[in-house]
């Protein structure tokens, strides 16, 4: 069988399947807030690319929120050095799943306000490797890896306010360990060339 030659692109998944914002949040008590989205903070990704395609009406305290957006990222060029970096000893190895609130479409002078954040540790799934591991982080954030490559999460929305109070959950898809596993191995190639 003839060996493919055509470089495999590196891809990483990210996922906002659905967020649910209990009475703590401070979107219910804002009449300036009207609906919710999330974007993510991702290597050098535009914020549009990683964002909820629509934003929904802010409802009650504990409405689920069910946004069901998925977006394949290919990690090329800068990328790959960016997503290597991210598991490296200088950087927190975070990705950020921001919950941002949108005005009235009536009051156009209004910005759309972060208020919550999550994270996902880039470089703590790269470390577990494993097929099926559910975890709980501080009481507050579940962990659940599938297929040793996809992993849906469940975890801890905190607010933007410096007590970071928990203020929803959110269950995302981060599908990274293939991609960080390449990069990681074309780099031991390189430095044995190198030698």
């Amino acid at each position: 069988t003839p060996i493919s030659t055509k470089k495999r692109e590196d891809v990483v998944t990210i996922g906002i399947h659905d967020l649910v914002l209990n009475a703590n949040c401070p979107v219910f008590e804002d009449e300036n807030c009207e609906k919710v989205f999330v974007s993510v903070e991702f290597l050098d990704y535009p914020p549009q690319e990683l964002e909820t395609p629509y934003a929904l009406g802010k409802g009650e305290p504990n409405t689920k929120y069910s946004f069901n957006f998925q977006k394949n990222c290919p990690i090329t060029g800068q990328q790959k050095q960016q997503l290597a970096e991210l598991v490296g000893p200088q950087s927190s190895g975070e990705i950020k799943f921001v919950v941002v609130a949108e005005p009235p479409e009536d009051q156009p002078s209004l910005d759309c306000i972060d208020i919550g954040y999550a994270t996902v540790n880039a470089k703590q799934l790269l470390h577990n490797q494993k097929d099926l591991v559910e975890k709980n982080i501080d009481g507050k954030i579940n962990f659940l890896i599938e297929f040793f490559v996809l992993i849906f999460i469940l975890f801890a929305v905190h607010g933007m306010d410096e007590d970071q109070q928990v203020i929803g959950r959110m269950n995302v898809t981060v599908s990274i360990i293939q991609a960080l596993k390449n990069i990681q191995n074309q780099e031991q190639n390189n430095r044995r060339m190198l030698s």
